[in-house]
């Protein structure tokens, strides 16, 4: 077992709740945009806007730039908690650098199986 004194080039690391909640500045839940783990976002605003953004901002910019990405794709790719990339995502659609497209609400009370594949794909190409 490593200790803080073992070896100069170990690097504490608060965990993986300190993190997203710093990136959200503890925000969560609050004053965001029906967002769903399928909910597909799109840049809209040039990547040059990403200089003047917090590196997680535009990190994100810069990868709905190519093409939509759901917030599970976006999630993933950054390592960071649903909750917090709904945040990000949430204040990037309320500045205007992104659009959102949520799907429809199922019309029956069971899941569309072809949707339900789809995620399933999208999430093993991960």
């Amino acid at each position: 077992m490593k200790h803080a004194g073992d070896d100069e080039s170990f690097e504490f690391d608060p965990g993986p709740l300190i993190r997203p909640f710093a990136v959200t500045r503890g925000r969560a839940g609050k004053d965001l945009h029906e967002l769903d783990i399928i909910t597909l976002v799109v840049a809209v605003r040039p990547e040059a806007d990403v200089a003047a953004l917090d590196r997680e901002y535009g990190e994100i910019l810069r990868m709905c730039q190519r093409r939509p990405l759901s917030i599970a794709e976006i999630s993933a790719q950054m390592g960071l908690l649903l909750a917090a990339v709904k945040v990000l995502v949430s204040d990037l659609i309320s500045s205007g650098h992104l659009i959102f497209r949520s799907p429809p609400p199922p019309t029956t009370g069971r899941p569309d199986i072809k949707l339900m594949q789809a995620v399933l794909d999208g999430v093993r190409k991960l």
